[in-house]
């Protein structure tokens, strides 16, 4: 029986996994899709996919075991070959196998044997344990999705099929269940699973949102999950689960969340005058919202289980799952279409522009949707099932996937070494489109192997904030650091909505900070930092001006500027060379195409009077060698000077 009961906790834990991976590559190839079209199409109209449960509603008999199997097996193959996939190949894949997940889900919750307690919870905390220590391997970006460690996927999912085979899967009969608890409740199981998709199975978002420790913020996590895993077995734990606790750590849980990300949530003032903005810092108590907030989280679990083993119990009919499952869809939907606006708002009108500066607001949301379907709960369903006879198995299980993530993140952390002796400076800006290539692929690898190519002494990158829902939660500027060895800073946090400029640089990067510039549309930003060398010091920008490159930006970053020696200011300036802004700009600094190539030059499949990623510097600095190439990893070119000592 213990066997028995083991086996269905790892099923579930490798389905949990399973979708939440297919579902985070399918809203970022829908995100990645968008970015080269412009008008409705079948690909974007592909999100339908999430409301299969509707199917629900015209079964006229429960399905067979054999339709079950073939269902998963649909769901668990869509998401093994997708990640060898194109965009256009990839979106479909995703979308079949996310599809083919909504409508399991609920036939299996209508299993005679169903899925209740503590095998639920501990599924899907070693679920959330499986996507840290996966993306802890390689740098935020997740291993088994990644070149040959696809294996890994492939093990589990061959695993996943053995054991789906040996389990019971005839359907229990229907009760008399509210159609409106049902959907309340399943409104409750998209929270969490929104909450751990928008943040917690990817804890590089958190530290973006803060700009706390990555390390820090992990082991803490993989800490409480251990311990959470451990009072599974405790009876002292579940009888302390009543009602008022369960509904007082839900409120402590939310109110920590948004406390979290508030003290980074910037009010930007609607005066010119008070740009250009400092970023301001964070108060130690920031940093103990945070710590609080990861301690209380395995209130996720707790209340997941409440909810699944509710739906279960109910045992409401095929069309009453079906109908409220679509409707938790549509909320999930709504919920990462407002997460998206956060970031987007400038393209979004009507609706997108409330979205500014109220990153918080989501959270607080998708916190509500988790805690208010807890009403609905008997008050004698405020306790967590034991599994009977204690086993060890989930306690195990967490601790070694949280000595694993530890390890492979000591093991993937960059480590620079800093060059010695007085070679040229090779700078590089690089606007990497969010990590997508001119097709809409992700392309990380290819940006990657780029920037290698050029081996850059100091590196500015634009678009740079990927450590969304849009992006995969994938955090590229940890994984070009890593993958570099490069000191590194991020820049503007994710809570700010700009689209992210980071600074890398061989050489420790001394006072980095960041300041804001006026903005009508979406939110700029600039990054100053000093960098010195063989006892030369550098003022190194990095900047992304906004649609047009307005003139009111280009003058707060002059502002800064203005007075400072051995000058280099790189970035995506949104201006070319035949504008007003490119003629206020040379007045202070110098275009270092120009200075090596007075005359011009030609460059393949470019056109240099069409310029607007540029690196200006301070005239009295001698560029040896200035370039741009284009590349398909970027829609922007790249370009790099080398600098005399």
């Amino acid at each position: 029986m213990r066997n028995h009961k083991i086996a269905e906790t790892i099923l579930f834990s490798i389905l949990f996994l399973f979708f939440l991976q297919s579902l985070s590559d399918f809203i970022e190839s829908i995100y990645a899709f968008g970015l080269l079209v412009t008008t409705f199409t079948i690909e974007v109209a592909s999100i339908i996919l999430l409301f299969t449960p509707l199917l629900l509603l015209i079964f006229r008999k429960a399905p067979s075991r054999l339709f079950l199997l073939g269902l998963s097996m649909i769901a668990i193959a869509a998401r093994l070959v997708e990640p060898m996939l194109g965009l256009g190949g990839k979106l479909a894949a995703c979308g079949i196998s996310v599809g083919a997940f909504m409508l399991l889900f609920p036939l299996l919750l209508q299993r005679r044997d169903n899925i209740r307690g503590w095998r639920a919870t501990s599924g899907l905390a070693i679920t959330l344990s499986l996507s840290i220590f996966l993306r802890a391997a390689n740098s935020s970006l997740d291993l088994s999705e990644s070149g040959m460690f696809q294996v890994i996927s492939w093990l589990m999912g061959i695993i996943a099929g053995s054991l789906l085979w040996r389990m019971d899967l005839e359907p229990s009969s229907s009760g008399v269940a509210s159609g409106g608890r049902t959907t309340g409740l399943a409104i409750g199981l998209a929270s969490i699973i929104l909450m751990l998709y928008f943040a917690f199975a990817s804890p590089a978002v958190i530290a973006r949102w803060t700009g706390f420790s990555y390390p820090a913020i992990l082991g803490t996590l993989a800490a409480v999950l251990v311990v959470f895993g451990s009072l599974l077995n405790s009876e002292r734990f579940s009888a302390w689960l009543t009602q008022p606790v369960v509904l007082g750590w839900n409120i402590l849980f939310i109110a920590l969340l948004v406390l979290t990300i508030l003290p980074h949530q910037i009010a930007f003032p609607s005066s010119r005058n008070a740009y250009p903005l400092d970023a301001p810092g964070a108060s130690p108590l920031a940093e103990i919202f945070l710590f609080l907030m990861l301690v209380s989280s395995p209130i996720l679990f707790v209340n997941f289980t409440l909810f699944i083993r509710e739906i279960s119990l109910a045992r409401p009919s095929r069309p009453q799952i079906g109908g409220s499952f679509a409707v938790a869809a549509l909320f999930f939907l709504i919920m990462v279409f407002f997460h998206v606006f956060t970031a987007i708002y400038d393209y979004a009108p009507v609706i997108g522009p409330f979205f500014r500066d109220r990153f918080w607001f989501v959270y607080l949301l998708a916190g509500l949707g988790m805690a208010l379907p807890l009403l609905l709960l008997r008050k004698g369903s405020f306790s967590l099932e034991r599994p009977g006879v204690a086993s060890p198995f989930t306690p195990l299980a967490l601790g070694s996937l949280a000595l694993l993530s530890i390890a492979a993140l000591y093991l993937t952390a960059a480590k620079p070494v800093t060059p010695q002796g007085e070679a040229p400076l090779k700078i590089m800006t690089y606007n990497i489109q969010q990590g997508v290539d001119v097709e809409g692929n992700k392309s990380l690898e290819a940006l990657l192997a780029v920037i290698r190519a050029v081996d850059p002494d100091i590196l500015g990158l634009q678009e740079s904030d990927t450590a969304r829902v849009a992006n995969g939660n994938v955090d590229a500027v940890r994984y070009f650091a890593d993958k570099l060895d490069m000191y590194s800073y991020y820049g503007p946090t994710t809570t700010t909505g700009t689209f992210g400029i980071a600074l890398l640089s061989k050489y420790p990067i001394r006072n980095p900070a960041t300041f804001f510039m006026y903005s009508t549309g979406e939110q700029t930003a600039t990054i100053h930092a000093e960098i010195s060398r063989e006892g030369e010091t550098y003022q190194v920008f990095v900047t992304h001006l906004g649609n047009g490159g307005p003139m009111f930006q280009v003058e707060d970053v002059l502002a800064r500027i203005e007075g400072l020696e051995n000058v280099i200011t790189m970035g995506d300036f949104n201006f070319r060379p035949t504008t007003d802004q490119y003629a206020l700009m040379t007045r202070t600094l110098a275009d270092a195409w120009l200075l090596k190539w007075p005359g011009g030059k030609e460059v393949p499949e470019f056109s240099s009077d069409k310029r607007i990623d540029y690196i200006f510097v301070s005239p009295g600095l001698t560029v040896l060698e200035s370039e741009y190439k284009v590349h398909p990893a970027s829609d922007h070119p790249y370009m790099y000077i080398v600098i005399e000592p």
